[in-house]
């Protein structure tokens, strides 16, 4: 949207309230002016993170083409392909792979953004970051992968979309567990019934791998 004026607050605060209401007009004004496009709230997010956050996708291009940077990190150690992941940005997930933001940076917990996305059940967004050149079998540092994360809070959906995908069940945490392991743990008897018969009729596959 093109926005309407924005008459309060500071240049940098009209910036954020630019970036978080879509007002792309008054956001080419700012950035005219020469504010800079990689100003940090208190939580260390810049414009283009909060672009992210509500989709608003013709801001977050207006903001990296006059040199926002996607991929740098809040406090958090979340870049705005984290944010997107956990909001459900799908439109702004596609666009940040399409121009080089990174599947696999981590955040301060470790986790890129397929953790939290398999996690919380964002299936389109799990399939997104696959195409989008995400690591499947990412490991954090117990050892858990994000069909264990999905399994753990019985996200059948993005299960059954994630060994679509070929993410390997075979892989195990720290703890010795395989994600039907964990799903069984947490209960998700049904849940863990199906990744077992997914390994019966797969073809014999390595247990480890990237």
């Amino acid at each position: 949207m093109t926005g309407c004026d924005i008459p309060l607050g500071t240049p940098e605060e009209r910036m954020f309230k630019a970036a978080k209401h879509d007002y792309e007009r008054n956001m080419l004004k700012l950035l005219d002016k020469g504010i800079n496009p990689d100003i940090t709230d208190s939580a260390g997010w810049t414009p283009l993170m909060w672009a992210a956050a509500k989709d608003n996708v013709d801001t977050l291009k207006l903001l990296h083409l006059r040199g926002g940077d996607i991929n740098h990190r809040n406090k958090k150690g979340e870049t705005a392909l984290h944010v997107a992941a956990r909001w459900s940005r799908l439109d702004t997930i596609e666009y940040l792979l399409s121009i080089g933001a990174r599947p696999e940076a981590l955040d301060r917990l470790g986790w890129p953004p397929l953790m939290w996305a398999a996690m919380q059940g964002r299936t389109d967004v799990v399939i997104a970051l696959s195409q989008g050149g995400a690591r499947m079998n990412f490991k954090d540092t117990n050892g858990n992968t994000a069909l264990m994360m999905a399994a753990n809070r019985g996200r059948t959906e993005t299960v059954k979309a994630m060994l679509e995908l070929g993410v390997n069940p075979l892989l195990t945490n720290k703890a010795g567990q395989t994600a039907a392991d964990v799903a069984r743990q947490s209960k998700y008897t049904e849940l863990a019934g199906l990744i077992e018969q997914t390994i019966k009729k797969a073809p014999p596959r390595k247990t480890t791998g990237k």
